[in-house]
C-alpha cells in the first residue's frame, strides 16, 4: 500500500522536475537568440562600405544630427535596410511555423502549399497585364494569390473520406505549385519587362530600401502577426491528432 502512494507521488514529482528543466532551457534559448540578435542587428548598423564605431552607431541612435555624415548613414541607409531584414525574418519564421503547424510536417514551408507559386503568378498578371509597378500593389496581388493557391491546394488534398491529411497537403501542394510554375513561365515568356520585374521581386533586396518601404510592409506584418499568435491554441490542438482536437471543440 505505501508503495502504491508513493510511486504515483514519485512520478508526479518527476514530471514537474522535467517540466521545469525544458522551461529553463528554452528560457535561456530565448536569452541566447535575444542576444545574438541584438548583436547582429548592431553589426549590420556598423558594417558596411564603411564601419562605423559602436559608440558612434548608438550616438546616431540616441543624439541623431543631420549634419553628420555617419549619422546620416546609420539612420537613412543602414537603419531601414536593418529593420527590414528583422521583419522579413520575423514574417518567414512565422509563416513557417503556421504551416509546420497546419499541415502537421515539421519540414513544412510556405512552398509545400503552393503559397509561393501563387503568389508569384499573382503579381506575374499583375506585372504583365495590369501595369503594376509599385510595391504596395505587389503585396496584395501576393495575398490574393496565396490565397487562392493555398484555398485549391486544401480542396484537392480534401478529395476522399479521410480528409486532408498531411501527405495529401503535401502532395497536393507540389502537385499545384508544378502546374503554377507553368504559368509563370508561359507568362513570362512573353513579356521581357515582367521577367526583368518578376526576378527582381522574387529574389529581392534589402539594399537602397528607406523607411518609406518599411511602414508599407509594417502593417500587413503586424495583422499577419497578431493572426499566427491568435491560432497558437489551434495549432496545439492540431498537433495533438485530428481526434483529440475534435475533442477539444476543434473543427
Amino acid at each position: 500500500m505505501p508503495t502504491s502512494v508513493i510511486a504515483p507521488s514519485a512520478g508526479r514529482a518527476e514530471g514537474i522536475s522535467s517540466h521545469g528543466r525544458r522551461r529553463r532551457r528554452l528560457l535561456v534559448g530565448f536569452a541566447v537568440a535575444a542576444v545574438a540578435l541584438v548583436a547582429v542587428s548592431v553589426l549590420s548598423l556598423m558594417v558596411g562600405a564603411r564601419t562605423i564605431a559602436p559608440a558612434d552607431v548608438l550616438d546616431a541612435l540616441f543624439h541623431y544630427r543631420p549634419g553628420d555624415p555617419e549619422h546620416l548613414v546609420v539612420i537613412g541607409s543602414r537603419l531601414p535596410r536593418t529593420l527590414l531584414g528583422l521583419a522579413a525574418g520575423l514574417a518567414l519564421g512565422l509563416s513557417g511555423t503556421v504551416m509546420q503547424g497546419l499541415s502537421r510536417n515539421p519540414l513544412a514551408d510556405p512552398g509545400i502549399l503552393g503559397v509561393n507559386f501563387g503568389a508569384s503568378l499573382a503579381v506575374v498578371v499583375a506585372i504583365a497585364y495590369l501595369g503594376v509597378t509599385s510595391a504596395s500593389g505587389y503585396v496584395w496581388f501576393a495575398f490574393a494569390g496565396a490565397a487562392l493557391a493555398s484555398a485549391l491546394v486544401y480542396a484537392v488534398s480534401s478529395a476522399g473520406r479521410e480528409g486532408a491529411t498531411p501527405i495529401k497537403l503535401a502532395i497536393a501542394g507540389a502537385a499545384v505549385s508544378a502546374a503554377l510554375g507553368s504559368l509563370i513561365t508561359a507568362v513570362l515568356l512573353t513579356s521581357r519587362v515582367s521577367l526583368d520585374a518578376m526576378r527582381f521581386w522574387q529574389v529581392g533586396a534589402l539594399a537602397g530600401r528607406t523607411f518609406d518601404v518599411f511602414w508599407q510592409v509594417l502593417p500587413t506584418l503586424v495583422v499577419g502577426a497578431v493572426i499566427a499568435l491568435g491560432l497558437g491554441r489551434v495549432l496545439n490542438g492540431l498537433a495533438l491528432g485530428d481526434d483529440v482536437a475534435r475533442g477539444l471543440g476543434q473543427r
